[in-house]
């Protein structure tokens, strides 16, 4: 039989478990990913204020996760609209896929439209801050792949391919180990910084914006110019080959 002393230590040791478990399980729940797939999508209510359809939008911080193919028929559409701060978004391998066609040099496009991939940016007010983008493909859009034009945007491991605008265009933020090819109007790929970046058989391949970094780009058959820089600006170990121009750089950059 236990003692007293003993059976008072043996709560208070089954309290302080209780207390650890709930908060690994608080912290579980604030670290929750909310996943996305065409049904969900199609259902709505991913975030407060998210119609059935498209666009989905997310207009609530946090991890977000794709969980299979999203897929559109209408090229005017919007598949995701990201309206909140601190959100990254996860596309873990699937793709967002619409029904344009993007080929040629210069590249044409099949469908018009003005639909884009994902996009977190607004005309008149402050666009969505500190929003992540990473690991998938966007293709196919009548617009832009990937447009987000808040402070600190990042753009990393995604393919943006054969859309009718630009393919990665983000604001004072980065383009990281990404791809961009055959999209049709605007330079592929636009960021404050950009780096490990691949621009190929695009209508203008990179551009870095004023005050920006640019380093170990590859820029090559992009029907216009392959490497663009508006100085000052850093631009290091980029290669530029096969393009209608190789390099435009506009001021005086730190080379």
């Amino acid at each position: 039989m236990l003692s007293s002393s003993a059976r008072l230590l043996s709560r208070a040791s089954m309290g302080a478990l209780a207390l650890a478990l709930v908060a690994l399980t608080g912290s579980a729940a604030h670290a929750a990913v909310t996943l996305i797939d065409q049904k969900i999508a199609l259902a709505g209510k991913v975030t407060a204020g998210d119609a059935p359809g498209f666009p989905v939008t997310i207009s609530e911080p946090g991890s977000y996760r794709l969980n299979s193919n999203l897929t559109i028929t209408d090229a005017s559409l919007t598949v995701i609209e990201i309206t909140a701060n601190d959100v990254t978004l996860d596309l873990a391998g699937f793709s967002i896929i619409g029904p344009n066609s993007c080929s040629g040099t210069p590249v044409q496009c099949t469908i018009p439209g003005g639909g884009i991939g994902i996009r977190a940016a607004f005309a008149t007010t402050v666009s969505p801050a500190n929003v992540r983008v990473m690991n998938g493909t966007v293709r196919g859009m009548g617009s832009h792949g990937i447009r987000m034009m808040g402070d600190n945007t990042t753009v990393e491991k995604v393919q943006s391919v054969s859309n009718g605008g630009p393919g990665i265009v983000v604001g004072q933020g980065a383009v990281i180990d990404s791809y961009a090819s055959q999209n049709g109007s605007g330079a592929a790929v636009v960021g404050l910084i950009v780096r490990g970046t691949v621009s190929t058989n695009n209508v203008f391949g990179i551009f870095i914006r004023p005050g920006g970094v640019g380093t170990g780009n590859s820029t090559l058959s992009n029907a216009a110019t392959g490497f663009s820089a508006q100085c000052p600006a850093v631009v290091v170990g980029n290669t530029s080959t096969g393009n209608g121009q190789n390099y435009d750089i506009n001021g005086t950059c730190a080379l």
